[in-house]
């Protein structure tokens, strides 16, 4: 590795330290505490060198939130449509995702789960036109239309529908993460039902 690449990856290494240090304060003393002068003390280096990277702490959680962000696309993208039953594709997606969020849930909380300003443009997804915006739901208006056009699905309004397929997942999530202590089978029946709930509202008795 030549001096060039070395030094990135110090960058990237120091950046990394930056971010998981803020992400451990937003967990375990939330949003209001966190500080560029906290992040500064936990990784041991000076203020002024976490300004290098951000220019302050909405930077730091906005980067936080593109991070979660890019992982989901990640569980999108890796989701293919099923053309002849796309309702396969809504379940595998909507169930990756559950995983996905349940699994950090302590940041999710931290981050999506407080009325945070600094987060308002990075999550909104209930104003018209969010599917030209937001790949979770360009893709889930991309599923149901593809049912809609083969006739597995009724005819829908699809980015209405996508938006409260989406919401009311969260919505599910978010019980089920302040709910503490759900048990593991019951957990597992909220998620099942919520599927084929989902489903049987696309599908409208015509198959």
């Amino acid at each position: 590795m030549g001096i060039i690449e070395r030094r990135e990856a110090e960058k990237e290494a120091l950046k990394k330290k930056i971010i998981d240090a803020a992400s451990e304060i937003l967990i375990n003393e939330g949003y209001t505490n966190l500080s560029i002068r906290k992040i500064a003390a936990k990784i041991e280096y000076s203020p002024g060198i976490i300004y290098h990277y951000f220019k302050d702490k909405s930077e730091i959680l906005s980067f936080i939130i593109k991070r979660g962000q890019a992982k989901v696309s990640k569980i999108i993208n890796e989701t293919l449509i099923d053309e002849n039953k796309p309702e396969n594709s809504i379940i595998n997606v909507l169930k990756n995702y559950i995983k996905f969020v349940l699994d950090e849930k302590e940041t999710y909380k931290a981050v999506l789960m407080n009325s945070l300003d600094d987060t308002n443009l990075n999550i909104k997804m209930l104003y018209e036109g969010v599917s030209k915006d937001k790949k979770s739901i360009s893709s889930m208006c991309d599923c149901i239309q593809t049912g809609i056009d083969n006739g597995r699905f009724k005819k829908v309004d699809v980015e209405l529908t996508a938006q409260i397929i989406w919401t009311s997942t969260y919505g599910l999530i978010s019980r089920l993460i302040i709910e503490k202590n759900v048990p593991k089978e019951q957990e597992k029946k909220l998620i099942e039902h919520h599927l084929q709930f989902i489903i049987n509202g696309l599908i409208g008795g015509k198959i």
